[in-house]
């Protein structure tokens, strides 16, 4: 396989990640004049279905939602990139629902608010990423949500699901 899947730009000038559908990803810092394979202790083999860096102050953090609905695994993988300079992947999916993973994206006003999207809903972590509370509100039941977006302005978070249509939750400072 190894079709580009996934891509990613950063706030900071000339970085840009890329992952493909047998679970690897790639880092350039120079505007893609070189690659850096930065897979090390992910799973193999997992479809890169999304791929999410933050913005604001200091170095951004980079998070990875694979999947394996290909093989009929329904285990959720969001990952963390530790920022260590060892690119070592943190797992931080610890209590979500068996259900494969769609996205992932981070508060841009507090590193610690992490929201996901699977199979089974949206859902919500305050601790960055150690515990999960699912946020579906009027959300249809069990709707696969496969894209997140926060308004950088309005702070607003836009739910695309898959056939039921976007959701717009419009106070995230309900839910800090």
């Amino acid at each position: 396989h190894q079709a580009i899947t996934a891509i990613a730009d950063s706030d900071v000038p000339g970085i840009l990640v890329v992952g493909t559908d047998d679970g690897r990803v790639w880092l350039t810092m120079n505007d893609g004049k070189s690659w850096s394979e930065i897979t090390n202790n992910l799973p193999k083999n997992k479809h890169v279905a999304k791929i999410f860096t933050s913005a604001g102050q200091g170095a951004p953090n980079l998070y990875l939602a694979l999947n394996d609905r290909r093989q009929d695994n329904h285990k959720p993988y969001f990952y963390k990139l530790s920022n260590d300079g060892k690119f070592q992947w943190q797992l931080i999916s610890s209590n979500l629902p068996e259900s494969p993973a769609n996205v992932i994206v981070e508060h841009p006003d507090n590193r610690n608010i992490l929201f996901c999207g699977t199979d089974m809903g949206v859902y919500m972590s305050k601790d960055d990423g150690k515990t999960w509370i699912a946020i579906n509100g009027n959300l249809p039941a069990s709707v696969s949500v496969n894209d997140l977006f926060i308004h950088p302005r309005d702070k607003k978070l836009v739910i695309g699901t898959y056939g039921r249509g976007v959701y717009v939750l419009d106070d995230l400072n309900v839910l800090k």
